[in-house]
């Protein structure tokens, strides 16, 4: 079975979420993110809200940098994995920022915005 054909359910099992989040997957073209990590268009990585980042003083520092998530997509019930490199400013809480390239696996026929997107990580939690 590839881990791509998963129920959310079956992924909570295998992968231990401290939360799992539900919100809207945007994208943006990335660069030298708040982490202090350098990424390009076709990177699979993301960047989260100021609510989950939390960021101190120095946000190179914060232990959420270069931590994975995993990202489901309910419609496409398809599986995907970004890096955490970066704070979007903008975001809800619980919405993230994505590369261009990794919304386009994620959600092929996205507009640009796309609502329900279920997402957690081990390091993410609040």
């Amino acid at each position: 079975m590839r881990i791509s054909t998963l129920s959310p359910f079956a992924l909570l099992l295998l992968t231990p979420l401290t939360h799992a989040y539900t919100g809207d997957m945007t994208y943006y073209d990335p660069g030298m993110g708040s982490c202090g990590i350098a990424s390009g268009p076709n990177d699979d990585i993301v960047a989260l809200s100021n609510a989950i980042m939390q960021n101190g003083g120095n946000p190179n520092a914060n232990p959420k940098c270069g931590s994975m998530i995993g990202i489901w997509n309910p419609y496409t019930k398809k599986h995907y994995t970004a890096k955490v490199v970066d704070t979007c400013g903008a975001c809800k809480p619980e919405d993230i920022d994505v590369s261009p390239a990794l919304f386009k696996k994620v959600a092929p026929n996205g507009n640009g915005r796309v609502h329900g997107i279920n997402w957690g990580g081990q390091k993410v939690g609040g």
